[in-house]
């Protein structure tokens, strides 16, 4: 039988047990939203964090950039800490740039050759370096070990010794450099361009990479990483750790580092760090650049060769890589009709169709291909050389300040003439007052770095009949300083004869530079007549450039960038793919992060102040 209050006492024990049971269900689900709010927070945090590490290289990189301009070179880093090879910043944005959330944040940032002590330039002929400059020279960076008894080029090694760097298929790699490849490190024993290690015809398997450590004995060539970073020893040592430029060598480098607090009890901080390095960017990545469209408009051959490695071979340079590039989305942006293609193609896609309405091409005809042939019976297209991502550069042209003034050349004139005025940075400028016009046989010959300003804004630039100018005589040899830099606002017309026209005889495509203002965007307004072999750049980033060749079909040997780029006849362009690691002159050439990677490893980071 059952007693009193017995029922009640069961209900009130279930009671209890089901309230225990919910309140652990509910302190577990509030332990749990704690953690999940805790979670969503610092995952917020990381974010601000990558952000404003990302914040932190632009910052960097425009004061790089800026530090390369005369106008800024004072200030770009005026407002940062210097020592040595390094400058350093800190700054903050406002927490209300985060709405409510409380987050408070930091940037540190560290340029690692900023211009100051052993200044990252590129390299130029014209300079006395002296120890401890650094210059970019080929598309590898260089330190000046001691000061060369002339203008000794960075391939010198008993003057010049090379920052160790990730391997670059477009540099030109000299004995002694050291690159990293697939984890390994790999010294050049055999100069070349593009030959991948561990190709043991050219490349040298060092000693591994040795520990960072300030109880280890280094040697001249050992290599550590240091903030992930490869250093070369430059000095033997022991007990002196990177970035010591007395004992290492690197490339330019920026780190930068973003910090958000979070406002909890435990003011969690959240960081990332980013780690870039830097190089000029490249203003003729490209055959035939247009940020328009890019037109051949009959048969010939678009092709590629390497002037560092040695002169265009006929047919020996299928496979190579020339672009032929054009932005237009809303037209055709490259055609294609007869001409054979030993390359790739650039343009948008804005249909499902592999090749319209951005690319034009005749079937039969139109080749991109890396497999040589004299005759193909049928439409050969390798898909995988058809790019829908095209980059076509521009950047500005800088002004010219010009104290010797220049008329047209009657007979034979030499530049530079004696008693002209050579300008600090050792070249030799010259203005026109009107046209310059070269008349059939009229000769102006280039003997030296000479820049010549058609100014007025109605002048423009002819190559008449037999007219000629000549780069590189009439001295034998050559001199390595001789080069021409031609500016232009108004129109153009480049040869008119089968012995007239631009001929350079340094074969240097960097040696003669033609870069115009002008915006006239019709054509049939800048004509240009390869009726010599033309080696050289032409940059027109806002004219129309019409390439008028038929009936010679000359080659070009260089590159050519302009709004758009039309081809009259039969082409014949050889774009020397030495461009792509080139600092052309006359032209302001940014800096560009050349890779860059988060160092999620605490050993591999570094004290940013």
């Amino acid at each position: 039988m059952r007693r009193p209050g017995e029922k009640a006492g069961s209900v009130a024990l279930v009671a209890l047990s089901c309230v225990t049971v919910l309140a652990i269900a509910v302190a577990s689900f509030l332990s749990v939203s704690n953690l999940a709010l805790k979670l969503g927070h610092r995952s917020y945090a990381k974010e601000v964090s990558a952000q404003l590490a990302e914040m932190g290289l632009e910052q960097a990189l425009r004061a790089f950039n800026d530090n390369a301009t005369a106008a800024a070179v004072a200030n770009a880093f005026s407002s940062w800490t210097l020592s040595g090879i390094t400058a350093t910043k800190s700054l903050s944005l406002p927490s209300s740039r985060y709405g409510n959330s409380g987050i408070t944040t930091a940037i540190n940032i560290r340029v690692d050759h900023y211009l100051g002590p052993r200044k990252a330039t590129p390299w130029n002929g014209l300079t006395t370096y002296a120890a401890d400059d650094f210059v970019w020279y080929q598309g590898v960076w260089y330190c000046c070990k001691t000061a060369p008894p002339g203008k000794e080029v960075p391939a010198n090694t008993t003057y010049w010794t090379s920052a160790p760097e990730s391997w670059n298929p477009a540099a030109n790699y000299r004995i002694g450099s050291i690159v990293l490849f697939g984890g390994t490190t790999y010294q050049c024993k055999v100069a070349n361009v593009g030959q991948s290690p561990p190709n043991p015809t050219y490349w040298n398997v060092p000693a591994a990479v040795l520990p960072r450590s300030a109880l280890t004995a280094y040697v001249v060539d050992n290599v550590i990483f240091s903030g992930g970073m490869p250093y070369r020893c430059i000095a033997a040592h022991a007990n002196q750790l990177p970035p010591n430029p007395t004992y290492w060598l690197s490339a330019p480098v920026i780190y930068a580092e973003g910090v958000a607090v979070l406002p909890d009890s435990q003011a969690t901080t959240v960081t990332t760090q980013l780690r870039a390095t830097l190089a000029p960017a490249a203003l003729l990545p490209n055959a035939a650049g247009a940020t328009t469209s890019t037109s051949l408009a009959s048969g010939g051959v678009v092709d590629s060769y390497n002037s560092v490695t040695g002169a265009y071979n006929v047919g020996g340079n299928i496979g190579s890589s020339a672009v032929l590039a054009g932005e237009n989305p809303s037209g055709i942006a490259v055609s294609i009709l007869t001409a054979r293609v030993n390359g790739y193609v650039a343009a948008p896609s804005i249909s499902s169709s592999p090749f319209s309405p951005n690319w034009n091409y005749a079937t039969g005809t139109a080749i991109l291909t890396s497999t040589p042939a004299a005759t193909i019976p049928s439409t050969r297209i390798d898909l995988t050389r058809v790019s829908r991502s095209p980059h076509v550069p521009q950047f500005d042209i800088r002004p010219v300040t010009a104290p010797n003034s220049l008329s047209n050349p009657a007979g034979t004139v030499t530049l530079p003439r004696p008693g002209d005025i050579v300008s600090a940075d050792g070249k030799y400028y010259y203005a026109t007052s009107a046209t310059l016009d070269i008349n059939s046989g009229d000769i102006l010959n280039i003997d030296g770095p000479v820049v010549i300003d058609v100014q007025p804004s109605t002048a423009q630039w002819w190559i008449q009949g037999s007219g000629k100018i000549v780069i590189g005589a009439p001295t034998v040899p050559i001199k390595p300083t001789t080069s021409l830099e031609i500016h232009v606002s108004s129109l153009l017309d480049i040869g008119s004869d089968t012995t007239g026209g631009i001929q350079n005889l340094t074969l240097d495509p960097t040696r003669c530079v033609i870069l115009s203002t002008n915006t006239v965007n019709v054509s049939g307004k800048n004509w240009f007549w390869p009726i010599i072999p033309f080696y050289g750049v032409v940059y027109m980033p806002n004219g129309f450039l019409h390439v008028w060749n038929t009936g010679y079909n000359l080659p070009i040997y260089g590159a050519l960038s302009a709004k758009n780029i039309y081809f009259e006849s039969i082409a014949a362009l050889h774009y020397d793919t030495a461009l792509r690691t080139a600092v052309i002159s006359g032209v302001d050439t940014p800096y560009r992060l050349t890779e860059w990677r988060e160092l999620t490893d605490p050993s591999d980071r570094v004290a940013l102040p």
